[in-house]
């Protein structure tokens, strides 16, 4: 196709493959995926882009990067989603007086794990379900840049609750593998840890941080990295999951050819990065005096220290 970098490009420099929404001009060398692309022609920044094509969808639902897509020439602003909050109590520093049992237990699970913004007052940032599938289990929202819910998971505040997480149905909202925590595009560095709440732990201390909803990176996560321009720093738990996970990352890397990541775990005497943010760890410190550019000989020095 004619090159939209090209003036009067009767070569046709420009290649989308419709199957993965990446494209390249040949002329130009400029690479991308769709959102990137949808944001060049559109003229506004990547995440309003990315928040765009997630709420109003594409007239012919082609991509295969979001599932269920509504949107249709008869109703082109459908959401593609329906993600239903009807039975979703807000719940904030405020809380505390609330006369409903769920919210309080909920307020409780966030102040003694120090999840509230207490520079920030924030009328919604966390929600709490009284009834349904989600019932008496907290509700962590993944907003878009319009403030609005794309995506969430629901942990159970009770220790006799299992799973521990529940997420959407993907019938009704995103695969928890085709999305990203929300975080700082323009940031110089980015932690990618495993869970929403320790990713909120390092945002509250003010790293730029987002998570995979698990270890396990898919493709599409991997394509909106590559619209990062800062440092990518791999934060996964120190156990045998997240080992695999950030040799799973780096292998994807080297097939996207995205800049080399480097690594860094949570205090040792700490299971994840919101208890070292409750023990009161300095995260800001920690990170940069134990981080380091990921090789293969890194791995495997940690495998020979455990033999």
């Amino acid at each position: 196709m004619p090159s939209l970098f090209v003036p009067n490009d009767f070569k046709r420099h420009m290649s989308v493959n419709m199957d993965t929404g990446l494209w390249q001009c040949f002329k130009t060398g400029k690479q991308g995926n769709f959102v990137k692309l949808y944001s060049i022609v559109e003229d506004i920044p990547y995440k309003k882009a990315q928040s765009k094509l997630l709420f109003q969808g594409l007239e012919d639902g082609t991509l295969d990067i979001w599932d269920s897509p509504t949107a249709t020439k008869e109703a082109p602003e459908q959401s593609l989603f329906s993600i239903n909050t009807e039975n979703f109590a807000p719940v904030n520093i405020d809380s505390y007086d609330s006369n409903q049992a769920p919210v309080l237990n909920a307020w409780k699970f966030l102040m003694d794990r120090k999840l509230f913004n207490l520079t920030e007052y924030i009328e919604e940032p966390y929600y709490v379900c009284l009834d349904g599938k989600y019932k008496d289990r907290l509700i962590i929202p993944f907003k878009d840049y319009d403030d609005k819910m794309f995506f969430f998971q629901a942990r159970a505040l009770s220790h006799f609750a299992q799973p521990k997480y529940l997420n959407p149905n993907s019938e009704n909202g995103a695969k928890s593998s085709n999305i990203l925590y929300p975080f700082d595009y323009d940031a110089d560095h980015l932690c990618i840890c495993e869970g929403p709440l320790d990713a909120i732990s390092l945002q509250l201390n003010g790293i730029n941080a987002t998570c995979t909803v698990g270890s396990s990176i898919s493709r599409v996560q991997m394509q909106m990295l590559r619209e990062f321009e800062g440092k990518i720093i791999l934060a996964y738990d120190n156990d045998e999951a997240g080992k695999r996970g950030i040799e799973r990352f780096n292998r994807m890397r080297k097939q996207l050819m995205l800049p080399t990541a480097y690594i860094v775990s949570p205090p040792s005497e700490h299971k994840d990065w919101n208890e070292a943010h409750i023990r009161g760890v300095n995260l800001n410190t920690w990170i940069n005096n134990n981080l380091y550019e990921y090789s293969t000989d890194n791995v495997l020095l940690d495998r020979l220290k455990e033999i």
